[in-house]
């Protein structure tokens, strides 16, 4: 019986799983700090929480099929500003060179409060084609100018990316790493392309201490399975490809926790929320389905997408911040930011003489946080779950296993040790309340409501965002999932869903969420056709093992030593509740799907396409229409103007007229619809194009080499 292990490194804690999928059973898991302050920085505790679960997994080790990671810590460099300077090298040609110049001129780009990306600019006249002493001499000048990374972003790439490869060749032979636009997104929108690149490169030095120490960890432990990386929207990425791309894994944390909720709670809609030490992030499930964003930089777009989640700096573990006799804020430091332990999980002993210190948890820090300091000089943080635990509001209701992890997930504790938790949080806030003029019961139920007040308020904007009504569930995730979400919930008058193991979720979702197939066949390598077969034919396997269709990627390696070319397609099971557990579906069953998820009679609806992958249903050529894969997952709903289907050749024609029919002159701007492709396996939503020519060049190189029915949604 197969076991598949799942990682997940959040900002406090890094947690591994190990579970069987059929039937579905925890058998180990394994919760360490996540090692910021350590000299390898969160690999450290990665490869520390991995060691753990191995090692309980004893000689069952050898039936680890698949390791699953997803993380926060590209998403984490970027807010903490923890990036390369990053040289951006733009290439443009006659008669848009004006143009090129200034779209790839980006400046600085702001993160987050006080963290900027920081970038240099060169750019390359390829008119006459690129001559590799003037690419030095800009690679000369980039690394002057203190760059560590390189973007490199040429007009008309997608297209013609030779000029990219030529800049990223001799930047490699330099040893910089580089991102070439290309690369990330077959996407026209040279600025968003740069971006893009440029906000990828900047993370690429510490991704790639990761990929080395986890591949380390594996490789001691003589466990050669394929390593494969959450992406933000659901997908899933090779270790190769999240060293090239780690961008796409922002936002991976709230999407493994997502496709938890959604594989083992029947959830049409909700709001979950995951709280971890110091931060929490709130994500939504409507229709059945998550939804995704396109992330922006200074409200720019870039084409990177993930899970729509709200980020909240306030968790289990945040401190409170105390004014002249009250608290002003709970946030955004933490316990795990000061190095401190919870109060409300030491002894009474532990507490005894326990006096007030406010402390500045980092340099720079105001002097402002609240904790307890004993007579020996140790000292315990005022958290707030603590709080929580003081009030009595903590749900301890054990896991229906019974695998209970106490000293590691506080709030799966037993109720007798919730009590003695509560008793020692009172007696910890006791000094506070001094000050505060409060009891111990009211300075904890303060810090609490400055927690909850920061929470709340972003699962009330979530939910007015997506017209949530007040019957819609606050879903608890996360090792302080069940300290706040239920607190959260009375505030907002929702109910609250406690899962199973709301504490390693995340990783279990990791875990059962991504898929790999494998083919090889013999080759002579001289490009005889095999490739585009294999990769088909892995391409279809990866989908009838689970996958939804649209996360699927296929990687090509040839091994000239033993002949043989592999190709590897991964993926990833839909993000819509119980996608994990179906078996595939008729057509009747499809139509039902896309019925649902249109809102309307199935009778209304016909279907104008078939392959493979999808069923593509619709009303007489316009109007509502549904895009389902072969498990029942809708993978696209929308209200369309028009929908073509036709062969690759004819629907090229027709498409081009229908962008031309629907685009909308403005004057200063032309309005063009938005437009989606569905061709085999891929949708491709060719709506950030910026020409209509754009949109066809795009469809072309879609539609490229397949035969077959191809469908364009157009909608505005």
């Amino acid at each position: 019986m197969g076991i598949r292990v799942g990682v997940d490194v959040g900002g406090t804690f890094t947690k591994a799983v190990a579970v069987t999928v059929q039937p579905l059973r925890l058998r180990a898991h394994a919760v360490v700090p996540t090692s910021h302050t350590a000299a390898a920085g969160v690999t450290e505790g990665v490869a520390e929480t991995l060691r753990a679960l191995l090692d309980d997994l004893e000689d069952d080790r050898a039936q680890v099929e698949l390791v699953a990671y997803s993380t926060t810590q590209a998403m984490n460099a970027l807010l903490e500003g923890d990036v390369a300077r990053v040289g951006v090298i733009g290439i443009g040609v006659e008669p848009e060179l004006r143009l090129a110049r200034k779209r790839t001129q980006v400046g600085d780009l702001k993160l987050a409060p006080g963290r900027v990306l920081h970038t240099e600019h060169a750019f390359l006249d390829a008119t006459r084609g690129l001559d590799p002493a003037r690419v030095d001499a800009a690679l000369d000048r980039l690394q002057e100018a203190g760059c560590t990374a390189l973007a490199v972003s040429g007009a008309f790439s997608v297209d013609a990316p030779q000029h990219e490869r030529l800049v990223t060749e001799r930047a490699r032979e330099r040893g910089l790493p580089v991102c070439a636009g290309h690369e990330l997104t077959g996407t026209y929108g040279l600025e968003t392309r740069t971006i893009s690149a440029a906000v990828n490169a900047s993370i690429l030095p510490v991704v790639e201490r990761t990929a080395r120490v986890v591949e380390g960890v594996l490789h001691d432990a003589g466990i050669d399975v394929p390593l494969l990386v959450l992406r933000g929207d659901g997908g899933a990425m090779s270790l190769e490809a999240f060293r090239s791309a780690p961008s796409f894994t922002i936002g991976s944390g709230p999407a493994a926790g997502v496709a938890a909720a959604l594989h083992q709670l029947a959830l049409n809609d909700g709001i979950v929320l995951e709280c971890g030490g110091t931060s929490s992030n709130v994500s939504v499930v409507k229709g059945g389905r998550t939804v995704l964003r396109t992330l922006r930089v200074m409200g720019r777009p870039t084409s990177i997408r993930s899970v729509d989640s709200w980020v909240v700096g306030a968790a289990g573990g945040s401190l409170g911040r105390l004014g002249r006799r009250k608290l002003d804020e709970a946030g955004p430091r933490s316990a795990h930011v000061a190095g401190l332990s919870y109060a409300c999980f030491a002894t009474p002993d532990e507490l005894e003489g326990a006096e007030l210190e406010l402390v500045a948890p980092r340099d720079g820090d105001p002097e402002t946080y609240a904790v307890v300091t004993t007579p020996d000089g140790r000292r315990h943080a005022l958290t707030a779950t603590c709080a929580a635990h003081a009030l009595g509001l903590v749900d301890v209701a054990e896991p229906a296993d019974g695998a209970v992890a106490a000293a590691r997930s506080p709030a799966d504790r037993s109720a007798q040790a919730a009590r003695r938790a509560q008793a020692a949080a009172l007696d910890a806030f006791a000094p506070l309340a001094k000050r505060m003029k409060r009891t111990p019961e009211e300075a904890a139920r303060a810090l609490l409501d400055r927690t909850v007040d920061k929470i709340a308020h972003a699962v009330a904007d979530a939910a007015h965002t997506h017209d949530f009504g007040p019957e819609v569930p606050v879903v608890a995730l996360g090792g302080a999932g069940t300290a706040l979400a239920p607190e959260v919930a009375r505030r907002l008058g929702r109910p609250y869903v406690r899962p199973e193991h709301p504490e390693i979720l995340s990783s279990i979702g990791a875990a059962l969420s991504l898929v790999r197939c494998e083919i090889a066949r013999h080759s002579n390598g001289n490009g005889d056709g095999l490739g585009l077969t294999l990769s088909r034919e892995a391409e279809r396997a990866c989908v009838e093992a689970g996958a939804a269709p649209q996360t699927v990627r296929v990687e090509t390696f040839f091994e000239p030593r033993d002949g043989l070319l592999r190709a590897v397609a991964t993926g990833a099971v839909a993000l819509e509740s119980g996608a994990a557990g179906r078996d595939p579906v008729d057509e009747h069953a499809q139509l039902h799907a896309a019925a649902g998820a249109l809102g309307m009679d199935e009778h209304g609806l016909q279907v104008v396409a078939r392959n493979d992958f999808y069923r593509v249903f619709c009303q007489n050529g316009a109007g509502a229409v549904a895009v389902v894969d072969g498990l029942g997952s809708v993978a696209l709903a929308e209200n369309a103007k028009r929908v073509i289907a036709d062969a690759p050749g004819a629907l090229l024609a027709r498409l081009s007229e229908a962008v031309d029919d629907g685009a909308v002159n403005l004057g200063v701007a032309t309005l063009l619809p938005r437009v989606a492709i569905v061709c085999g396996p891929h949708i491709v939503d060719l709506s950030d194009a910026r020409r209509a020519e754009d949109i066809v060049t795009g469809a072309r190189a879609v539609l490229d080499g397949h035969d077959g029915t191809a469908v364009a949604v157009i909608w505005s």
